[in-house]
């Protein structure tokens, strides 16, 4: 009986096997990245429209050190769907600029749920080529200070 009653308790206790993981910037800021082509990359989606926003080095003979522009690519929806094969899509040319950036920050709107938010998590981690981001950071949620009890209003004499 000594035996047996562990054995019913390890066999029959659920454990959770399958997580995310997820980084939360606090304050906004996350830690530094390996310098590369590629400096911040940010996917957001509003909607069902994603946005994909990079800060890219120059390269050119005539670029100052640390000089930057900005590229953006627009992905429209799929019909009422996300075009998860058009974000990767974008996502891919990101990677071949920088193949050792593995960080991207994912902000969705209020308006999205959070299975589209799984599925975006999902996409910019890796698609049929191979591993893209895999690292992905959460923004756009704020924990919104307390709220201070406010201040009984004065009676006038």
């Amino acid at each position: 009986m000594f035996l047996l009653l562990p054995f019913l308790l390890l066999t029959t206790s659920v454990q959770k096997l399958v997580g995310l993981d997820l980084r939360i910037p606090s304050s906004g800021d996350l830690p530094p990245e390996l310098p590369g082509a590629v400096e911040d990359l940010t996917v957001r989606a509003e909607g069902k429209t994603l946005t994909v926003q990079a800060s890219v080095r120059k390269s050119d003979v005539g670029a100052n050190i640390g000089e930057t522009e900005a590229r953006v690519v627009e992905v429209d929806p799929a019909g009422e769907a996300l075009d998860l094969a058009g974000l990767q899509a974008a996502l891919r040319t990101f990677k071949r600029l920088d193949p050792e950036r593995t960080r991207v920050l994912l902000i969705p709107g209020d308006a999205v749920p959070g299975r589209d938010v799984v599925l975006l998590m999902d996409a910019v981690r890796a698609d049929r080529d191979g591993e893209l981001f895999p690292e992905v950071a959460l923004g756009g949620i704020e924990a919104g200070p307390a709220e201070a009890p406010a201040a009984p209003a004065e009676e006038a004499p």
